[in-house]
């Protein structure tokens, strides 16, 4: 009889650990969450960040000055090829660059003017821009 006993003690534990609820990973989550609202949150957070990008590209002054040089302007004319004019103890030269050499084209005789430097005020930069893009 103390061997039954002791068994049916023994198995107690075992039977009352087999009734446990195991918790639902995830169950308080929201569940309208699937794959495609997530690629897609992915999606806006990238074109966020290009779009960020490409306005503080947009709004950098023209206007850089190391040690007696300043670049005046520059047009791209390829993704590596761009002509450059650069101020040089007053006089101004305009140079084309490549990714594997820096050429002096011609010195220019008329300067040609700087522009307006940068703003603090971006929120209008960005209005003139938009109005500019539009037409």
């Amino acid at each position: 009889m103390r061997f039954i006993v002791g068994v049916y003690l023994f198995l107690i534990p075992i039977f009352a650990k087999a009734e446990e609820v195991v918790p639902v990973v995830g169950k308080h989550a929201a569940s309208n969450l699937d794959s495609v609202s997530i690629i897609l949150s992915l999606l806006l957070v990238l074109v966020f960040i290009v779009a960020c990008a490409f306005i503080l590209k947009k709004f950098q002054p023209n206007s850089v000055k190391l040690s007696g040089m300043k670049m005046i302007t520059s047009m791209h004319l390829g993704t590596k090829e761009k002509l450059v004019v650069v101020e040089v103890d007053n006089k101004q030269l305009l140079l084309g660059v490549t990714a594997n050499q820096i050429t002096l084209i011609q010195t220019l005789e008329n300067p040609i003017e700087v522009g307006q430097p940068l703003t603090m005020d971006i929120g209008q930069n960005i209005v003139k821009l938009l109005k500019k893009n539009e037409k």
